[in-house]
């Protein structure tokens, strides 16, 4: 875990000094921090989608790849559209899957991920007569049956390896949110809000996100206290 650079701030002693240089070393140092990973439990990293939510359809060609997680450990949704001419019937199709490296997903013995609420670890999820599995599927419909029903806000729990660390100690663990949209006859639509891993290779919990750090927090009152000081600067100068 990478210690955070201190912020400097100015003392009442130098706050006679309001020079260009001094005001922008502050608004710099705070910027920096702020640019650095910031959590209450830094071990715990977050990807926060909510701002622009990823979408995949039960339709061919609908994917989206988790390729942020360190290694070469992907995990990826995709979706498809299955023709049965024989009966007449299309079903769609939407399923989570390893793309590369070492992915599991907790599954049920109908080939489903096991979706959960918040607070739940890895080891407390689905069945441990089952064995996690590469891929699993997180919604299918067709005209007279869908599962599962639509909900929103529900955790899928995955493990994967870390290949930049030793065999011994690379397992780590993390979740997605997600949410659906699946009823008879239609086109299941899954959103994708965020997902999250830990990693020290402890069992993360389902839908625990971090807070703000105090780092960040000192960050922010660094930069309101320079930009106040530069605003100063520029109307004495434009006085004199």
């Amino acid at each position: 875990m990478k210690t955070p650079t201190p912020i400097r701030f100015i003392t009442k002693s130098e706050s006679g000094d309001r020079s260009p240089s001094r005001l922008m070393s502050l608004l710099a140092m705070a910027t920096g921090a702020l640019a650095m990973p910031q959590a209450s439990d830094a071990d715990i990293i977050f990807t926060d989608l909510s701002g622009n939510l990823v979408s995949v359809a039960g339709t061919n060609n609908a994917t989206f790849l988790i390729d942020s997680l360190p290694g070469t450990a992907r995990l990826g949704f995709c979706g498809h559209t299955i023709l049965n001419p024989t009966l007449m019937l299309t079903s769609h199709t939407i399923r989570a899957s390893q793309r590369a490296g070492y992915i599991r997903l907790k599954t049920n013995g109908a080939d489903f991920v096991d979706l959960v609420g918040p607070g739940l670890k890895w080891s407390q999820i689905g069945d441990p007569n089952i064995p996690p599995s590469l891929n699993g599927g997180v919604a299918t419909a067709r005209l007279d049956r869908h599962n599962p029903d639509s909900f929103d806000h529900l955790y899928m729990a995955f493990k994967f390896k870390d290949s930049t660390l030793p065999p011994a100690d690379n397992v780590r663990y993390g979740w997605v949110d997600l949410g659906l949209l699946n009823a008879n006859g239609a086109i299941p639509i899954l959103t994708i809000f965020g997902y999250a891993y830990d990693d020290t290779g402890a069992q993360i919990q389902t839908g625990i996100i971090p807070e703000p750090a105090p780092m960040a927090l000192l960050a922010l009152g660094a930069l309101t206290l320079g930009a106040k000081g530069v605003r100063s600067w520029r109307r004495n100068r434009a006085a004199a």
